[in-house]
């Protein structure tokens, strides 16, 4: 009895491995994965195994071990690209959190984010964590095996990446702004109205100490508007994760 490999199969999930390796050990959704790194590269290549399953592979990777170190170097930029979509989506929220904290008064305090394994301030570590959480309640997990799916039809392991897109990254790098401001608006507006309260008291009274009552003041109205706000983010944050899906799409077209 022998054990027959096909070749195609094989160089197809080596490559593809490689791709999900990148994607997987650089997204801030398993940041916070304490098990062994080994666990991440075992449960890649399982997957690899089992998407190639009757995908083909471009033939010039199964010729040469020159062809196919070149391949396994584009499956590391699109392993990077595809990481870069995810990271997109929490940098907005650290960010968003960073303007909070830093309007609020806490950004002088620095928290360790577990989802980023830095320190960052308060509120940012509360929205990246937050954004986790979110992301796996709305399905997001099933829309990331999809997409990772729809990777591998759109570039099948070994193909050549010249029709990568980067003006979606662009754009895609843009967005990390405007979902940050979307994100951090409601208690911005809040913060900005109480400064010019704070202001014209301290024009009426200039005797008084505006900046020692003032603090306490801000601290409170912008946890308060914090979570008055709260009920807008999750949606919020879905078009973030949804942003995430729609720029694969493009970059890969």
């Amino acid at each position: 009895m022998s054990l027959v490999i096909d070749q195609a199969w094989a160089v197809a999930s080596a490559l593809l491995w490689i791709r999900l390796g990148v994607l997987f050990f650089m997204t801030p959704l398993l940041a916070g994965f304490n098990g062994p790194p080994a666990l991440l590269a075992l449960l890649s290549l399982v997957l690899s195994g089992l998407i190639c399953t009757g995908q083909p592979v471009d033939a010039a990777a199964s010729h040469g071990v020159g062809a196919f170190v070149w391949a396994g170097v584009l499956e590391v930029g699109i392993g990077l690209l595809l990481a870069f979509g995810v990271h997109t989506a929490f940098a907005a929220l650290s960010m968003a959190g960073e303007l909070l904290d830093l309007q609020i008064g806490f950004g002088a305090a620095n928290v360790f984010n577990p989802t980023t394994r830095t320190d960052s301030p308060l509120i940012g570590a509360i929205l990246s964590s937050l954004g986790v959480v979110v992301f796996f309640a709305l399905d997001g997990h099933h829309a990331f095996m999809r997409g990772i799916a729809f990777s591998v039809v759109q570039m099948p392991p070994g193909e050549e990446g010249a029709h990568l897109s980067m003006s979606a990254v662009v754009r895609q790098f843009g967005a990390i702004f405007t979902l940050a401001l979307a994100l951090a608006a409601p208690v911005l507006s809040i913060l900005a109205l109480a400064e010019v309260g704070f202001a014209v008291v301290s024009r009426v009274l200039p005797q008084m100490n505006v900046y020692f009552v003032a603090l306490p003041l801000k601290i409170l109205a912008g946890l308060a508007a914090l979570a008055f706000a709260s009920t807008a983010l999750a949606p919020v944050m879905g078009r973030a994760f949804a942003g995430i899906f729609h720029y694969w799409d493009e970059v890969l077209r």
